[in-house]
């Protein structure tokens, strides 16, 4: 399973009454008025720069002088000075910002937020086969399903790290919500992909019961052709998966045994009655389709020559499900090719 880290932020609007908000840092006084307070990222990581913006439908911000606090510390003050530039903390740490906004009309406004950096990452696992000892990742198939799992690293101020088993998840699927997969400990899901083919954008966003804490995270699931590759299956040390035959081969022995292996199509096993082999010899077709995924030739004692065989794998439930490959063989004598079902 591959790990694809993706960390974001945990951002925690402030709504609370205006005397608390002011009592976490100074006691300033002043009305919460119609002010909306955004970050740039919205999910940026920890210790990152975050710019902070705030606007207003009730007043001139431009002709306001604002006042910006960070734990309880004034930052920066001027007419009009409507971001703020701030650097978030590691895990389990909090930056509390105070805006406090007077206006040209003698009003004073205010905003708090509280933005606690945290960490999300998904890792997905698709549901393709791959040969036995196969080092790398089974990719995702036109129409196949993978399995993608959240791990939030979500840790609060005293140190508590949250059980993401204890977390609401919110999946959504190219930007829409997904309720049936979405919920209270629901922290993987499976996705099936589907026609027409393309890119599929999977987002999560982990937070407490409480919401005081949440962390977000997205991946890209981009779906790639599968392929069949050839390799000698050998009567004493089974398929040799070390060395793939292609292009031209040599037939060294009296006989050979060919075994094609498909990769990334929608199956366990490659002996599977859901995948069907196409072979053809010299563009004749042999075996029947059935799920026979090897062929056996031998040598004559006459004569030499050239064959020329291929092979398709396909998935019928997936018609996007396919590969194919096609070798030549030489042989000292002329061939006579056998098929049988690999047990």
């Amino acid at each position: 399973m591959k790990h694809l880290p993706i960390t974001f932020l945990l951002l925690t609007l402030s709504l609370a009454s205006p005397v608390a908000d002011a009592q976490t840092f100074q006691s300033l006084g002043g009305e919460t008025g119609n002010v909306i307070v955004s970050t740039e990222p919205s999910e940026p990581s920890p210790n990152q720069y975050v710019t902070v913006s705030v606007e207003s439908y009730a007043t001139d911000l431009n002709r306001a002088l604002i006042s910006w606090f960070q734990n309880g510390k004034l930052e920066k003050e001027a007419i009009g000075q409507k971001t703020f530039l701030l650097k978030t903390g590691s895990l389990g740490t909090v930056s509390n910002i105070l805006i406090v906004i007077k206006t040209a009309e003698g009003e004073t406004l205010q905003k708090a937020l509280s933005v606690r950096p945290g960490a999300l990452d998904l890792v997905w696992e698709a549901e393709s086969y791959t040969p036995p000892f196969y080092r790398g990742k089974a990719l995702y198939p036109f129409q196949g399903t993978v399995k993608v799992v959240a791990l939030p690293n979500i840790v609060t101020e005293t140190g508590a790290v949250l059980n993401p088993k204890n977390l609401v998840y919110t999946w959504t699927v190219d930007g829409d919500a997904v309720a049936r997969i979405s919920g209270y400990g629901k922290n993987f899901m499976f996705f099936n992909g589907s026609v027409p083919l393309g890119p599929a954008t999977i987002e999560v966003e982990a937070a407490s019961l409480d919401k005081k804490y949440r962390a977000r995270g997205s991946v890209i699931l981009n779906p790639q052709g599968s392929e069949v590759l050839f390799y000698e299956d050998n009567p004493i040390y089974g398929v040799l998966y070390n060395k793939t035959l292609r292009g031209n081969v040599t037939l060294q022995n009296e006989e050979i045994r060919i075994t094609g292996i498909p990769y990334y199509i929608g199956a366990k096993e490659r002996e599977n009655n859901s995948l069907r082999y196409e072979w053809q010899l010299n563009n004749q077709n042999v075996g029947g389709g059935s799920a026979k995924s090897s062929l056996s030739f031998k040598q004559s004692a006459d004569a030499g020559g050239t064959a020329l065989v291929a092979l398709q794998v396909s998935n019928p439930a997936k018609i996007f499900q396919f590969a194919s490959n096609n070798l030549s063989l030489t042989f000292g004598k002329t061939a006579a090719v056998n098929l049988f079902e690999t047990p």
